[in-house]
């Protein structure tokens, strides 16, 4: 499945024994580990370098930089759900924590399944959709393509927008078309629409929108758009703006 890719997360941890642990579950709950890394400066590398979906980091991390002031240091260069780990649950620790807004502050041992639920949590939360209309990606963000995060088969898997062909609307549920395989989303379409960059989607139905990218050959005296495989029908409504996004020539 090419257009569905694993979770990243980057495990910042100086207890080598621990790490090997928290990498060999995350691998076997279906994530991809970034690192370990054992210190800030080797998790700021790594966090500049890869695509980073979630950092696990742990707060007593040896060094210049302990795991909370490295953080915010993370969260300085771009959003990112955070989960603390730490050994110590005093509240002066956790008063320095909460600022930053982790998704969770786990204590030390951690159980595996309250682990996994955590991370699916931290996911759900940073994916909610916004209260309003989310601002546009910033020269920085816009060296990595935007995803959703979808529950399929009792895993969240990442599915990348420049994938998806077109988003097809049925009651409360869309469909989100790929090459060689359609993605059920538990979402309406208002609200799953406020994820689409609306430079690379147009709506042609009243329940469809289309990745111009993917677009092949407009029909304008039957109204009909080719994505990919698919023929689609484009309604009236929505047609002068179709031709308009396709800055056609002659």
């Amino acid at each position: 499945m090419p257009d569905a890719l694993p979770i990243r997360v980057l495990i910042v941890e100086d207890e080598p024994l621990y790490a090997d642990q928290l990498e060999l579950h995350l691998q076997r709950l279906g994530y991809e580990p970034v690192g370990p890394a054992a210190n800030a400066r080797t998790a700021l590398a790594l966090f500049r370098a890869e695509a980073v979906d979630l950092v696990l980091l742990d707060v007593q991390l040896r060094g210049a930089m302990d795991g909370i002031e490295l953080a915010a240091e993370l969260l300085a260069q771009r959003p990112v759900p955070l989960l603390f780990l730490t050994s110590c649950a005093d509240d002066e620790t956790f008063a320095r924590a909460r600022p930053l807004g982790p998704a969770a502050y786990l204590i030390k041992p951690v159980a595996p399944d309250a682990l996994q639920r955590a991370m699916a949590l931290a996911v759900d939360g940073f994916m909610a959709p916004p209260t309003e209309p989310a601002a546009a990606p910033t020269e920085a963000a816009a060296g990595r393509s935007a995803a959703l995060f979808v529950k399929e088969n009792g895993l969240l898997e990442k599915i990348l927008l420049d994938s998806i062909r077109s988003v097809e609307a049925s009651d409360k549920t869309c469909r989100l078309v790929l090459a060689g395989r359609v993605v059920q989303v538990r979402m309406p379409l208002r609200e799953l629409v406020r994820h689409l960059p609306t430079d690379r989607f147009v709506q042609i139905q009243r329940s469809y929108f289309v990745n111009l990218d993917y677009i092949e050959r407009l029909d304008p005296v039957r109204h009909l758009v080719q994505v990919g495989e698919q023929v689609l029908p484009v309604s009236e409504t929505y047609h002068a703006e179709l031709l308009r996004r396709l800055h056609t020539l002659g």
